[in-house]
């Protein structure tokens, strides 16, 4: 079993064990207060992916996760200094409606939690940026239970064929993570941290306030993963609740686009 996991002996309140800076100061994901935000005039968020027909996804034990091209995308303006580009995809949901995302507002959780994350390009490589305070860019969109998501559902044939950890299946067709952005662009920012080990405090965040929708459907091909491999034995060890809980915003402030 991994040092670290979502169980009650390897879960979020275990991870200061291994990763002291679980309890640093600057940890996400945080309760967003909307009364205690500041309005702030942004330059606009302007971002560029590449439109591709290769991608796989893989189960990594704790969530799903597709690995982006840097080549050819863009993520510049709104609270970021700089240009960043593209890393990876995945996701965080809970085990039932009403939970599963990892921020929350006014202490509202939502059913899931769609995550872009991008590297400074400056820095460039991932591995260089991901432990820099403004090394790591990472898109935060909530999801609940409506519609299906039409971008989505070029996943879920791939996701059905990884429900075990380390299993990794070709996404038919082609995917742009720019379809997962809501329509309306208006968004929180905070610096904070990854929200899962190492826990690095290197992510510039930028959470939209509109949520997009996935099915019932679609929530349930992501509960149907497991956490763990075919080598771990036959016990169904169905991937939910693979979400962190808010951590202390300390002194740190949330700013939301004006």
């Amino acid at each position: 079993m991994a040092n670290w996991g979502y169980k009650s002996d390897n879960g979020p309140p275990k991870w200061h064990q291994n990763y002291p800076v679980a309890n640093g100061c600057r940890q996400s994901p945080i309760n967003i207060v909307t009364s205690t935000a500041e309005s702030t005039q942004f330059p606009p968020l302007l971002w560029k992916y590449t439109q591709t027909t290769d991608l796989s996804v893989l189960n990594t034990g704790s969530s799903w996760k597709v690995d982006l091209p840097a080549e050819g995308s863009s993520l510049t303006g709104g609270a970021l200094q700089g240009e960043y580009k593209a890393w990876q995809m995945h996701a965080h949901w809970g085990s039932c409606a009403g939970k599963g995302s990892e921020h929350t507002v006014d202490g509202a959780e939502y059913d899931a939690e769609f995550h872009i994350v991008h590297y400074n390009t400056k820095y460039g490589v991932p591995g260089e940026a991901a432990d820099k305070p403004d090394g790591l860019a990472v898109l935060g969109i909530f999801i609940k239970v409506g519609a299906a998501h039409p971008e989505f559902e070029k996943l879920v044939a791939a996701l059905k064929q990884v429900k075990g950890k380390d299993q990794t299946c070709k996404i038919e067709g082609s995917v742009n993570p720019g379809n997962f952005l809501p329509e309306n662009k208006c968004f929180y920012n905070y610096e904070g941290s990854l929200t899962t080990p190492p826990l690095l405090e290197s992510v510039i965040w930028t959470v939209f306030k509109e949520p997009i929708t996935f099915s019932q459907e679609q929530m349930e091909v992501m509960r149907d993963l497991t956490f763990s491999g075919e080598s771990e034995g036959d016990a169904r060890d169905c991937m939910v609740d693979n979400y962190r809980p808010p951590c202390p915003v300390g002194q740190r402030k949330v700013k939301v686009a004006a």
